[in-house]
């Protein structure tokens, strides 16, 4: 299998529109393709989801973690009403 990567745009009412693009016919026979869609994410939402990390909470994690202050992970599903 051979991967062609192509930029698409997205019109108005959200079809895809492709740019003039022509594979080498291989049969005679039409062939099956996949095809995969990456979507860039709204930046607004990738912002937010970073606005709390900083290095110094890293930094802190990262020490509570090397010195064994952890909870095990069956104590953190304890404390919430998923079942």
């Amino acid at each position: 299998m051979k991967a062609y990567e192509l930029t698409a745009t997205v019109t108005d009412n959200g079809q895809i529109q492709l740019p003039d693009f022509h594979l080498s016919p291989t049969s005679s026979q039409p062939s099956t393709v996949k095809v995969i869609i990456l979507v860039e994410e709204n930046q607004d939402e990738l912002d937010n989801l970073d606005e709390n990390f900083s290095e110094e909470s890293f930094k802190k994690s990262w020490q509570q973690a090397i010195t064994g202050d952890t909870v095990p992970l069956s104590q953190l599903w304890e404390e919430t009403d998923i079942v």
